[in-house]
C-alpha cells in the first residue's frame, strides 16, 4: 500500500468516528428497572442526537426522562447506533467537528 493510501483510510476513519454520551435519567420521581437485551419492549423511541468537538459536547438533548416519561415507562433500556445515514451526515459535518447518533430508547410502561 502506498502512503498516500493509507493516509486516505486513516483519514476516513477519522472522519467517521466519534464517541458521545448518552444520561440515562428517569423522571423526577420514577422508578425504572434497567431490561435485558433480550426482553421484549412494547415502545421504541428513536431520535437523532448532535455532538460538537466530535462527541465532547452535546448539542443536543441527550437525556432519556422527557422520552421515559411521555411514554410512561417503567422498565426501560436505552442504547446508541450508528446508522448509514449518521455515517454519510457525518462524512460531511465532523470536518466541523459535529457529529450525530440515534438514540433508541425501548421499553415498558
Amino acid at each position: 500500500m502506498t502512503l498516500s493510501r493509507i493516509s486516505l483510510a486513516v483519514s476516513a476513519c477519522l472522519v467517521l468516528s466519534a464517541c458521545g454520551a448518552v444520561q440515562i435519567e428517569s423522571p423526577p420521581g420514577g422508578r425504572l428497572r434497567l431490561m435485558d437485551l433480550d426482553e421484549p419492549a412494547a415502545v421504541r423511541d428513536e431520535r437523532v442526537v448532535w455532538y460538537a468537538l466530535w462527541g465532547g459536547k452535546p448539542l443536543s438533548d441527550v437525556s432519556t426522562a422527557e422520552t421515559i416519561e411521555r411514554h410512561k415507562l417503567r422498565e426501560v433500556r436505552v442504547s446508541t447506533e450508528l446508522t448509514p445515514l449518521d455515517s454519510i451526515v457525518n462524512a460531511f459535518t465532523s470536518f466541523v467537528s459535529v457529529v450525530r447518533r440515534t438514540l433508541i430508547v425501548e421499553g415498558n410502561p
